[in-house]
């Protein structure tokens, strides 16, 4: 664009002054010749400035977006990634909890300790198979 504009004008200025601004001044006199001038640059010059501004313009706006964009999807995939590790923490820590309380003997505690116990096995027993059917159904969610 740097280039193409300022060559565009140059060859529109070489074309116009050989050819029909010869003739014009020829053909009708100095004043006819001068009016010619000043519509076709006072016309074409700002016109091609207004496109050029007005592409540039456009391209910084699809620039700006796209950065913009670019930096959605890196925080996108850092939470998803910050997910993941954190779901695979609290996975694993929950079945290290379930674990612990499979080993503890309850024919040892109280019969209402015993129960309590063994209705907090089963529920996070259940926790973790509905958090890791999760995680199955879900794999992209991860990547």
């Amino acid at each position: 664009m740097r280039w193409l504009v300022p060559l565009g004008l140059l060859v529109l200025v070489v074309i116009f002054e050989l050819g029909p601004s010869r003739w014009l001044e020829e053909a009708f006199g100095h004043s006819a010749h001068f009016v010619a001038e000043v519509a076709v640059y006072g016309t074409i010059g700002p016109a091609l400035a207004f496109l050029t501004l007005s592409i540039l313009g456009r391209w910084l706006d699809e620039r700006e977006t796209a950065d913009l964009q670019a930096q959605i999807l890196a925080r996108a995939r850092e939470h998803s990634l910050t997910n993941q590790q954190l779901t695979d923490e609290v996975l694993q820590g929950l079945f290290a909890v379930s674990v612990l309380l499979a080993a503890t003997e309850s024919d040892q505690l109280p019969p209402t300790s015993a129960q309590s116990l063994s209705e907090a096995e089963k529920t996070l027993d259940a926790t973790i198979r509905r958090l890791r059917e999760h995680l199955l159904d879900h794999p992209a969610k991860q990547s």
